[in-house]
Order: structure tokens, then C-alpha cells, then sequence
């Protein structure tokens, strides 16, 4: 099993910048009463908070208005930034003609797709799942190629099979599209969303810390998908948690319980709360 990067000696955290799935929410889609007591106290002592996440704009909202704490917002794997103020920072969509080339692919193959236009989400015609009913955001189609009246902000794959060929065929492109992989809990291929090249979450994170005039330094960032290792590589102190894939254990350093035991307040009392601690008692700490 590869080890977690050694931590860096103690640097002062102003930015907790978390994952949501998989991280700050436990495997029900819970947030536990101990990961909003951390943020609280954290955010009383005047450190920011940033939610990193794969989700779309309404979803990611909906857990920002969940916590009722003044957050930044980074969705789509890094596409869309939102700063405390809620105004965008930036909007990455996928190259037209290339998520054309990608929904001819999918239909030729029968796999199944989603694009997200706009904010809503298209689901094609090989899409054997049932779809939330009664949503705007949410439509089936005939023709996904159809849908596409602008560039999308991100393309979902789902299924082993088709996240194969879709990566065989279009994951070799560094310049025109960044694939995200994410994996079962017994560890099988289960879906892939591709974006803009530049859509990252580390990227998005250096965007939106440069608002604000914060060094890598000082943020803490936690997290535990494949999406989520370049962020942990990136931030002073990267957390993985217990339930993270490899990719994210490998660049963290330090791996927490798994979300369902609250390891996101594990993280945030060790490496936040104990050193706001310190300073009280000692000033001379900060």
C-alpha cells in the first residue's frame, strides 16, 4: 500500500477547501453533527471554507445552503468557481466539435452519456437508468448530439464498458479534455466526466486563493477521489479520507477515518482547531 506524503510542519491554515461526497457528507448523504461543529468553530476563528466537487451548480449550492456558513464554491471538478460573494470566477465547457464527436461515439456504441448544458443535465437514449422525474435541470433525449446547442460544461460517461471506450478513444487528448474517474466502493469503474483540460481542482484552487492573496501553504484540503489527489498534492496539508481511492491516499499527507466515522472533524481538530489552540495559549505559536 502506498504511504501518505510526510506532513509539513505546521503551517497556519486560513482555507479548509473540502470534497463533498465521499468527504465532508458520510455514505447516506448526511452531513455528521461533528463536521458542522469543526467548520463552525473554525469559521468563528476567521478561516474561509471552500466546497471542491464534482457536482453541479444547484447541487452544490443546495450543501452550501445546507451548512449556513459563508462558503466558496467550486463545482464541476474545477470548471465553475463561485467566491465568497457568489460571484463566478470562472466557466470551462468542453470544446463543441469534440463533444459532438463524443456524443456520435456514445450513440454508434450504445453507451451511456449525460451532458451537462448550461446546467442541465441530458441524458441520451442508452441510458438504462432511471432519471429523477419532475426536474427541469434533469431531461432525457433522443439525441444527446441533438441537445447540444452550446459547448458543455462537462460530459459523463457511465458504466465499465463504455468508460473504456470513451477513455480508449478520447482520453488521450491532454489538450482538449482532463478525465475524472471514479470508482465503486469494491473498487470497479463506474463512471468518467470529462472537462475543459483545465478544469482541475487544483487549478481551481490556486484561481481562487489568488483572489484572496493565500499561499498553497495555507490552505488545508480534504478529500477522496482520483479528482481529488491533485488538490491534496497541491494544498500545505492534503488529507485523504479512510475510504479514499489509491490515487488520493498516494498524494495526501495524512489519511483520516473513513467519512462515516467523522473523519473530516478528525482532520479539521488536528490540523486547525489544535493549532488556533496553540495560538490562544501561546501567541508567540502563530
Amino acid at each position: 500500500m502506498q504511504q501518505p506524503q510526510p506532513v509539513p510542519r505546521s503551517p497556519r491554515i486560513r482555507l479548509i477547501a473540502t470534497d463533498i461526497d465521499g468527504t465532508l457528507l458520510d455514505s447516506e448523504n448526511n452531513l455528521p453533527p461533528a463536521n458542522r461543529r469543526v467548520l463552525e468553530a473554525a469559521l468563528n476563528a476567521g478561516v474561509r471554507l471552500a466546497l471542491v466537487t464534482a457536482r453541479k451548480q444547484a447541487s452544490t449550492f443546495a450543501v452550501a445552503e445546507l451548512l449556513q456558513l459563508p462558503c466558496a464554491c467550486i463545482a464541476h471538478n474545477g470548471a465553475r468557481i463561485w467566491d465568497w460573494a457568489g460571484r463566478e470566477l470562472q466557466h470551462l465547457v468542453v470544446e463543441l466539435d469534440l463533444a459532438r464527436e463524443v456524443a456520435r461515439f456514445a450513440e454508434r456504441h450504445a453507451i451511456p452519456l449525460i451532458m451537462t448544458i448550461d446546467e442541465v443535465n441530458y441524458y441520451g437514449a442508452h441510458y438504462p437508468w432511471r432519471i429523477p422525474p419532475g426536474l427541469a435541470d434533469e431531461r432525457r433525449v433522443a439525441s444527446v448530439e441533438q441537445a447540444l446547442h452550446t459547448a458543455p460544461t462537462r460530459i459523463i460517461v457511465t458504466g465499465t464498458q463504455g468508460v473504456d471506450a470513451v477513455c480508449a478513444a478520447f482520453g488521450d487528448a491532454p489538450d482538449a479534455v482532463v478525465v475524472h474517474r471514479y470508482y465503486s466502493r469494491e473498487g470497479a469503474m463506474a463512471s468518467a466526466v470529462l472537462t475543459h483540460p483545465q478544469a482541475n481542482k487544483a487549478d481551481a484552487l490556486a484561481t481562487l486563493v489568488k483572489e484572496i492573496g493565500l499561499q498553497p501553504a495555507g490552505v488545508l484540503a480534504l478529500g477522496d477521489a482520483e479528482a481529488d489527489a491533485g488538490m491534496l498534492a497541491w494544498a500545505g496539508i492534503g488529507v485523504a479520507m479512510g475510504n479514499a481511492m489509491p490515487q488520493a491516499r498516494a498524494a495526501a499527507h495524512w489519511i483520516a477515518p473513513s467519512h462515516d466515522d467523522a473523519g473530516f472533524a478528525v482532520a479539521v481538530r488536528k490540523f486547525v482547531l489544535a493549532q488556533l489552540e496553540a495560538m490562544q495559549r501561546d501567541p508567540s505559536v502563530a
